[in-house]
């Protein structure tokens, strides 16, 4: 479900004020600030979600009405570090991307946007990996990743090295 245009449009511009350097903004139950330990900016839903951002990453909240957190992300490029604990109100949350659906069946995952391919981090917990455009899934449970690009085919699952894993993460900058 898509988010009315006057939203999205002030979603957008809370986005745009956040790269910008406005210390916070508040829409829609989340409150935007940026980190004063690195250049991530951290958008906080309550303490049910937060989502931290790469400067370069490019997205749109989805699916949250009035005060309710939004239920999806839709991730265009760049990085993003999801931190989502499942309540009653609310059980899941996803990032969508040109190559690949994330959504979480744990706590903490990370998301990188190419125009190549969707690489997702399970952090802890576990994340499915669909594929965008067919039903193939896998389950990444923590240190397990997967690449998804538009070929199609079995997703590979396969644990990190330890190198990668700070590489993705470290453009966080906690």
């Amino acid at each position: 479900m898509r988010i009315a245009l006057p939203l999205r449009i002030a979603l957008g511009i809370v986005l745009w004020l956040g790269a910008a350097g406005t210390i916070s903004a508040q829409t829609a139950g989340c409150v935007l600030v940026v980190d004063p330990h690195g250049p991530d900016r951290i958008l906080r839903c309550g303490v049910q979600l937060t989502i931290h951002a790469t400067p370069e990453a490019h997205y749109l909240l989805t699916g949250g009405q009035g005060k309710k957190p939004p239920t999806s992300m839709e991730l265009d490029s760049g990085a993003v570090r999801i931190e989502f604990v499942p309540s009653s109100a609310q059980r899941n949350f996803q990032v969508l991307t040109p190559h690949a659906i994330a959504a979480v069946r744990g706590t903490s995952w990370a998301v990188d946007v190419t125009e190549e391919r969707t690489a997702t981090l399970a952090i802890s917990g576990a994340v499915e990996v669909r594929r965008r455009l067919s039903s193939q899934a896998a389950i990444l449970h923590a240190g397990e990743g997967a690449d998804v690009s538009g070929a199609m085919g079995p997703i590979d699952v396969k644990r990190w090295k330890i190198e990668r894993v700070r590489a993705l993460l470290g453009r966080f900058s906690r």
